[in-house]
């Protein structure tokens, strides 16, 4: 199941209206326009807002730790919110 993790730490578990996650569903629960995939060392996919940094967006500690644990760079952080997907959730 889909977990959308908010940059307060509130981890809510998500469904899709399908099968599988739309990309306009995945820009409605990211309130964003451009999205940027991070593959992570258990399987499973982050999905970021792009533009995150550019925006009013608090820092979001959780999916910033998951970014280090896949290999992000070092002092990279995560703006906003993160929804984290198996890649069968995804059309």
């Amino acid at each position: 199941m889909a977990v959308l993790i908010k940059p307060d730490g509130d981890q809510v578990k998500v469904t899709p209206r399908e099968k599988r996650f739309t990309l306009e569903e995945m820009y409605t629960l990211l309130e964003c326009a451009l999205l940027q995939v991070i593959f992570l060392p258990n399987g499973r996919v982050m999905w970021i807002d792009e533009e995150g940094k550019l925006k009013p967006h608090r820092v979001n500690d959780v999916a910033t730790e998951l970014l280090a644990q896949a290999g992000g760079i070092p002092g990279d952080y995560i703006a906003g919110s993160a929804l984290i997907t198996d890649h069968d959730e995804i059309d």
